[in-house]
């Protein structure tokens, strides 16, 4: 029971940063509500017991990206004022209303203590890396990718010191 709350005040955390990205009028509040949301997802992954994914979700997304977002905001010289599109206001909350029913009955008909189960085996480290480095399995297509941002990240660096040449 303990457990189920605290996974809903977490939750409720996540929802708040989320309407917080949505609702800033200005792009670092919007980013601050991102960190906010990302770092919830990873208390949920804590409750769930997937450290692994918790510690992931902590070093890349609200730390790397958010990161990323907050130099960017700052480096380009805006004046920080997100121009918002006309909204649909009229169907906000009977969409917002809808999501919540399917959410809710989805964790009450697949049981809390399942969920928390399946996630700290899936999170572990050892799941991880099995699924990584298992013969059969993903080695090529990881070294694939880390060579394609290697190849991405000199191609950046080649075209900035041209840039930077002029």
């Amino acid at each position: 029971m303990m457990d189920s709350l605290v996974f809903f005040i977490i939750s409720a955390v996540v929802i708040a940063g989320a309407v917080g990205v949505v609702m800033a009028e200005r792009i670092f509040h919007a980013v601050l509500a991102l960190a906010l949301a990302l770092l919830g997802v990873a208390a949920v992954f804590v409750t769930l017991g997937a450290e692994f994914l918790a510690v992931i979700q902590v070093l890349v997304y609200a730390g790397g990206v958010v990161v990323l977002f907050l130099f960017a905001t700052m480096l380009t010289k805006s004046d920080l004022q997100l121009k918002r599109p006309p909204r649909g206001d009229e169907l906000a909350p009977v969409s917002a209303v809808i999501f919540a029913i399917v959410a809710l009955f989805y964790v009450a008909s697949s049981g809390f203590a399942s969920l928390g189960e399946r996630a700290s085996v899936i999170g572990s480290v050892g799941s991880v890396g099995g699924l990584i480095f298992n013969p059969q399995a993903y080695v090529i297509p990881f070294e694939l990718v880390g060579l394609l941002l290697l190849a991405a990240m000199v191609g950046a660096i080649f075209l900035a010191k041209k840039e930077a040449a002029k």
